[in-house]
């Protein structure tokens, strides 16, 4: 489950189209999401980090979901 998170809650937030309104942490958002991608096996370790559990990770992303010009920008910045 550790490996599959990380990925459905990026497939999620991409999906909605939304981001939350603080670009800081839309940009460490869109940080994490680009390493997540990059080692999907390494999840754990990556939010550890960034001093992120997998619940705070989970709320960031459905922050950021929940609001549209957030979205946008996280959606953006993963796919450069």
């Amino acid at each position: 489950m550790t490996r599959a998170l990380p990925t459905i809650l990026l497939s999620f937030a991409l999906g909605c189209g939304a981001v939350a309104s603080d670009g800081n942490k839309v940009d460490q958002a869109i940080a994490i999401a680009r390493e997540l991608r990059a080692k999907p096996d390494d999840a754990e370790k990556i939010l550890g980090q960034h001093s992120l559990t997998e619940d705070q990770w989970e709320a960031m992303i459905y922050e950021i979901a929940s609001d549209p010009a957030m979205a946008a920008k996280f959606e953006a910045g993963v796919q450069k």
